[in-house]
């Protein structure tokens, strides 16, 4: 009884420590005039690198003993080093023409979503490359391609706005008005292509989350929370994609769910259900069905 305690107060810890942890560094954000965004990285280095140690330790005592999805957990882990960034910076993108002064408060919002991005990919490569989980060969192959859309879209979707301040200096250096200049940007093609990214994010993410439980690799909370907060995201990105992102003012709280980094927020709290749920004698009784069924 003890013990389900402990690792239940251990499970709540790590689901709200990223946000905990960037709300601690939040007031030295660099959206503060009076803060340097240098002293922030620092910061924010140096919690990320004690961070992964204590990660890179682990994934070290797991290789030797539990499975490779162990591995792949551990190293979604990481996550936590960009989500404590994001929610560090405490202020949402500046889009006014105001951002010129500060290109660099943007420029690493988006470099945070970079590092998250190529720690879900890498996930996704070593989940998929290892035969880690069981999954049949026409659904293996139906699911990796949809991550794989899934990681190109965050990729693109990045880039894409990492530019933001240099097209909008462009657009203003060519004599035109910057109000309008978030609409060409960010046009209807631009808007359809980040909502079939969030619909294939969710979506995947969430038939992950539930076959993951269906092996026994996690417990139920992850697939409700998953499927709940996910549903709301496809909900979202189909509203952007009707409403060309003139959401009804009772709406506008479906923005949260369509931001890029939410996803993220799942992905974290899945390794944080796979680390916890696992015990050594299930590992070794699932990598005994796992050679079974491969063989």
């Amino acid at each position: 009884m003890k013990k389900k305690i402990l690792i239940t107060l251990f499970t709540l810890v790590l689901i709200v420590l990223p946000f905990f942890i960037g709300i601690l560094i939040g007031k030295y954000s660099p959206y503060i005039e009076t803060n340097n965004i240098t002293t922030y990285v620092i910061i924010w280095a140096i919690i990320s690198i004690a961070f992964s140690s204590v990660v890179f330790l682990a994934v070290k005592l797991i290789h030797r003993s539990f499975k490779k999805i162990l591995v792949g957990a551990a190293f979604l882990m990481l996550l936590f080093c960009p989500i404590a960034g994001i929610v560090g910076l405490a202020a949402p993108p500046d889009l006014s023409i105001k951002m010129l002064d500060h290109p660099e408060r943007e420029h690493l919002r988006y470099l945070f979503l970079f590092l998250a991005a190529i720690i879900f990919g890498v996930f996704i490569f070593l989940l998929l490359r290892n035969n880690s989980i069981v999954i049949k060969s026409p659904t293996k192959w139906i699911i990796t391609i949809v991550f794989f859309i899934a990681f190109v879209e965050f990729i693109w979707e990045f880039t894409h706005h990492y530019f933001y301040p240099e097209a909008l200096k462009e657009w203003i250096s060519e004599g035109k008005k910057a109000e309008d200049f978030g609409k060409n940007y960010d046009n209807i093609n631009i808007i359809n292509i980040g909502v079939i990214g969030r619909l294939l994010q969710f979506s995947s993410i969430i038939w992950f989350s539930i076959h993951l439980y269906k092996l026994r690799l996690i417990k139920i909370w992850h697939p409700i929370i998953s499927s709940i907060l996910g549903l709301l995201g496809i909900v979202s990105a189909i509203v952007i994609m009707i409403t060309h992102f003139n959401i009804p003012k009772r709406f506008e709280i479906l923005l949260i769910f369509f931001i890029p980094g939410f996803s993220f927020f799942l992905l974290y709290w899945l390794a944080v259900a796979i680390l916890t749920k696992c015990k050594k004698n299930e590992i070794i009784t699932w990598q005994n069905r796992t050679q079974q069924k491969n063989g």
